[in-house]
């Protein structure tokens, strides 16, 4: 059985950055991939600009260097195909968070095995709002997600795909009880539940449980 603890992820106000430059892939296939075409270059660091409403800020034009900088791809990552002028020069940022137990920083795609942290931009309903799976948005007013096995995103308080109960929006297909912060976070069937499964989740490549901080596979 392999088991990995749970740890909480906090985000941060700085970002990495890329020089992006990317193919729609309504115009072009990537030979290599089927998708889009697509190439990055790392930046390092940066201080996240939000918005007057608090969510970041997608606009970078301002900040981004001029298309004669040498640092821009100029073929794509997969695929080898050069780009064209038309192709979109991109200034691409993903907030950085820290572990709020060992002081580790990472993007969410990057996160190991068991992070977990909010979503909070799922729900603008954080504090006196609906909550159920239909609203993913859980009893805390937070919608958690943790990192499993194969980096997959488990939304913990969203509705399961074998739902036995799709017209109750107010449930909850998985149960959580305690807290992620603390080593006490669990997920079962114990509450205002339906049928589907006995509290567990299944991606491909993992199947388990988590249980008391910890996540097991079956």
């Amino acid at each position: 059985m392999t088991e990995y603890k749970i740890s909480w992820w906090e985000p941060t106000d700085r970002e990495r950055q890329w020089l992006r430059r990317y193919t729609s892939s309504s115009d072009h296939k990537c030979a290599a991939t089927g998708s889009y075409c697509n190439a990055k270059f790392e930046l390092g660091e940066a201080d996240i600009l939000y918005t007057k409403d608090g969510y970041i800020c997608g606009d970078r034009d301002n900040r981004k260097p001029p298309e004669s900088d040498p640092r821009w791809p100029k073929l794509c990552d997969a695929c080898g195909r050069p780009f064209g002028a038309e192709d979109p020069y991109q200034l691409f940022g993903k907030q950085i968070y820290v572990c709020e137990a060992t002081g580790a920083r990472s993007t969410l795609d990057k996160v190991p095995v068991g992070a977990c942290w909010d979503a909070w931009w799922i729900s603008e309903r954080r504090k006196d709002g609906p909550t159920g799976c239909s609203h993913t948005c859980g009893p805390d007013h937070r919608s958690l997600v943790v990192k499993l096995p194969g980096n997959h995103d488990w939304l913990i308080d969203s509705r399961a795909s074998n739902c036995t109960k799709p017209d109750d929006g107010d449930h909850f297909c998985w149960v959580r009880t305690g807290r992620p912060e603390d080593g006490t976070l669990h997920v079962g069937k114990d509450g205002n539940t339906c049928s589907a499964g006995a509290g567990s989740i299944a991606v491909p490549g993992f199947h388990g449980f988590l249980h008391h901080g910890v996540l097991r596979d079956c």
